[in-house]
């Protein structure tokens, strides 16, 4: 039996190296929370360990009637010694939506699991911790109705986080969306008026 390596100093600083920001984009259906793109964990992968010498597992735990698929992943690194289990989930946008793809929700989920799973390494650590977020000319803008005049999923997430106390400056906001001056205006009003008691 082949004896297990550790991962010395110098891989680990490899591994929690910051991503390149063109790694880290808006979280599709977490409001306020960012996304990394897998092949950038993928990469960091194959980059300190090699290519062929880590392995993922993915089992289906199941398929909610509006098309949200839930995964158990496991990520071995058998040279190292390294094994890790999560779950993940996605929807691909949900089963109401145009592009709704059930092949695509389990590369999703499967994806999702990935990403935790090699915060465990310290991938990525760094949006984890909320210190990464995505670059300001990237971000959407945030807008109150949409082209049918409805109210924008984006803005009920805000209201819906300032009233869970989840967003609690203008800056929370800003950090994932571009914020024109009237809509600062409205976004401080909330705030005010949760501040306040006001619902």
């Amino acid at each position: 039996m082949n004896e297990i390596k550790t991962i010395t100093k110098e891989m680990y600083e490899e591994l929690k190296k910051p991503l390149p920001a063109e790694a880290v984009k808006p979280h599709p259906t977490k409001t306020f929370l960012s996304s990394i793109k897998a092949i950038y964990v993928t990469e960091r992968l194959n980059d300190v360990f090699g290519c062929g010498k880590w392995r993922m597992k993915v089992e289906h735990i199941a398929t909610t009637e509006k098309g949200m698929v839930v995964v158990k992943s496991t990520l071995e690194i058998p040279e190292y010694g390294v094994y890790y289990e999560s779950f993940g989930g996605n929807d691909n946008g949900g089963e109401n939506s145009k592009n709704f793809d059930l092949g695509d929700a389990f590369k999703g989920a499967s994806t999702d699991a990935l990403t935790k799973m090699c915060s465990y390494l310290g991938i990525g650590i760094d949006v984890f911790k909320g210190k990464t977020t995505v670059p300001a000319k990237d971000l959407p803008w945030l807008n109150i109705l949409d082209k049918d005049k409805n109210m924008t999923k984006e803005w009920l997430n805000v209201i819906k986080g300032i009233n869970e106390g989840k967003i609690k400056s203008l800056n929370n906001v800003k950090q994932f969306y571009k914020v024109s001056k009237e809509m600062e205006i409205k976004i401080q009003e909330l705030l005010n008026n949760r501040q306040n008691g006001v619902q």
